[in-house]
């Protein structure tokens, strides 16, 4: 079932509504045209029953001669048989009338209608219709035989029941071709005006649902421009921006994604390459003891158990960075913020790699600038921040320095890591943090590492919202430099 457009739906609801309006438009114009009749009517016939009793000589001697009515009533029954006449007392009820046996439907008609006549009300006046207990018309009336001692009154209906019958074929003929105009042109000149104002509107909304059918049909692989015109900051104004952004806030999670999961197939690799390499290595040692055992010597049968057991650190050591990095990636805030002193963190995580120093010649010093070195953070994730520094300057360092630099300044304490080693290429420092990164030099520091220790530390800066500057020149040397916020006292 194909589903009519919204501009077709506007279009039919303002035809309707027009032909609506043309339709009490007519009926408005026809009851005030009925109400107008009847006042020029009753205006122009006010005085017709006094009329027809002087005229017809009705009272004779102060008293109605009844031979003079008899003949009235015939005579305008057959000459104007648009009038109806009747002959009332003086409490209303219909003595005589100009009208065939049968016709009269009421005994009496009402006498408030009249008073009001008699005494100049406003027209229309309405009386009672003798021969429609339900209607009333307008009427001409005069006391019998007069107004000062009155025992009677002659009631003249002005529109009758055969001039109504007239009237309204006319009427409802003229009505009909009166309405037939009005509502085409009201509908017409309308629809001509509501449709190019509904279209004008609805060009926007068509735009907008083809660039949505668009994104849709392209797999949402691209974000759909929307230009809005310069002050239409309407709805749909606003609806168009609104999809701008979330299109193309759906391609950057798409594009999110699919880095996401490259990353994660890279993760996987690197996780199985550095799993397999000492895995294989302490394998090759074992089944090497195993098979040759009676022909080794004890001095070589102590190397294979210490090249075994040296992989099966660097395995231990890959796997337990393995966890801690996933426990931190599941972390969304710190638990445990703490004050602690860091230049006493600085002073033991230096002595943990002192022995390590010393063996490589190399100088392992604390330099400290100021007295308060109070911060707030998790003491235990920020030595290993430290540890991970420290260990991967030493690594990088031959018969050099390597300086912890603490800076205490008005509202934060810096933290850098400095040493004089080989130093990374500018192209390469964006992607130390990158998790199994190793840059080019890497092969030429002591021994094969993880790659994941620098990835530790920038997510346990990142959940303290702490960013980390690196600057390093080749051969020169490497500083990695962070701020900590110093605890209130």
């Amino acid at each position: 079932m194909i589903w009519p457009s919204l501009y077709t739906r506007l279009a039919v609801w303002l035809t309707c509504i027009l032909m609506l309006v043309g339709l009490l438009y007519v009926t408005l114009i026809s009851h005030i045209q009925k109400q107008d009749a009847r006042t020029v009517d009753q205006q122009l016939n006010r005085n017709l029953a006094a009329s027809l009793v002087a005229e017809r000589n009705l009272i004779e001697e102060n008293r109605l001669n009844e031979a003079a009515l008899k003949r009235a009533f015939m005579y305008f029954m057959n000459i104007n048989p648009s009038i109806e006449i009747y002959l009332l007392d003086v409490e209303g009820r219909i003595l005589s009338y100009s009208a065939d046996p049968g016709k009269v439907k009421r005994k009496r008609v009402s006498l408030g209608p009249i008073r009001t006549f008699l005494k100049g009300g406003e027209f229309p006046i309405l009386g009672d219709d003798p021969r429609d207990p339900s209607a009333q018309k307008v009427f001409s009336v005069t006391p019998i035989p007069n107004a000062s001692q009155p025992e009677g009154y002659l009631y003249v209906i002005l529109r009758g029941e055969q001039f109504d019958s007239v009237e309204m074929m006319a009427r409802d003929k003229q009505r009909l071709s009166l309405g037939l105009w009005v509502v085409a042109i009201s509908l017409g000149a309308g629809l001509l005006v509501g449709l190019a104002g509904m279209y004008l509107i609805t060009r926007r909304l068509t735009r907008l649902s083809r660039s949505v059918r668009s994104f849709r049909a392209n797999d949402f692989s691209y974000s759909v421009p929307l230009v809005v015109e310069q002050n239409r900051r309407d709805e749909i104004g606003q609806l168009s921006e609104a999809f701008e952004e979330m299109s193309k806030r759906i391609q950057d999670q798409l594009q999110q994604l699919q880095a996401q999961d490259e990353k994660r197939r890279e993760l996987i690799a690197n996780v199985s390459h550095d799993l397999r390499t000492p895995l294989a290595a302490m394998h090759s040692y074992l089944e090497t003891l195993s098979i040759k055992e009676k022909d080794l010597t004890p001095a070589e049968r102590l190397e294979y158990l210490q090249q075994a057991l040296k992989n099966s650190h660097r395995l231990l050591q890959l796997v337990e960075e393995l966890f801690e990095l996933a426990r931190l990636d599941n972390l969304d805030q710190l638990p445990d913020m703490e004050p602690f002193s860091i230049r006493e963190l600085a002073h033991d995580v230096v002595q943990q790699y002192q022995h390590l120093a010393e063996r490589k010649h190399i100088h392992l010093q604390i330099v400290t600038q100021g007295d308060d070195m109070l911060v707030r953070g998790h003491i235990g994730l920020l030595q290993r921040v430290l540890e991970n520094l420290i260990a991967n300057a030493i690594r990088y360092t031959d018969r050099g320095e390597v300086t912890i630099r603490l800076s205490s300044h008005a509202d934060r304490v810096e933290v850098s890591v400095e040493d004089t080693g080989r130093g990374i290429e500018e192209a390469a420092i964006p992607h130390i943090f990158d998790r199994f990164y190793r840059a080019d030099n890497a092969h030429r520091g002591e021994g094969r590492h993880s790659g994941l220790g620098l990835a530790i530390v920038k997510r346990i800066l990142d959940l303290h919202d702490v960013p980390i500057h690196v600057s390093s020149r080749i051969d020169a040397g490497s500083t990695f430099r962070f701020f900590l916020g110093c605890a209130v006292q």
